[in-house]
């Protein structure tokens, strides 16, 4: 109910669950009416990838990645939260952080 500026560099992640959009920051999560494409395109030639079918990362604000079972990685962001890559986005995650 209410309208916040946000600035990309305070975004850790960008989500879609249940057709609704969510910017997710440090401690806060805030609802977009953003498609997933649109974020996509915004964050063109930044550290935000596509990390899922449903979620673009920046790859800015990961604290470590580790391999996951299926050929998939596990990332620990700067504030603590887990979230994962999907295999089919593996290659631009090791891009993005130089490997």
């Amino acid at each position: 109910k209410e309208i916040h500026r946000l600035s990309t560099r305070d975004i850790y992640y960008f989500e879609v669950v249940d057709n609704r959009s969510f910017f997710y920051c440090r401690d806060s999560v805030f609802e977009s009416q953003l498609k997933l494409y649109e974020f996509e395109q915004i964050t063109q030639g930044t550290g935000f990838f596509r990390a899922s079918k449903s979620m673009v990362l920046n790859s800015d604000k990961i604290d470590f990645i580790k391999p996951s079972f299926s050929g998939r990685f596990e990332v620990m962001l700067l504030n603590q939260e887990k979230v994962i890559v999907s295999r089919r986005y593996v290659s631009m995650l090791k891009q993005k952080m130089g490997l």
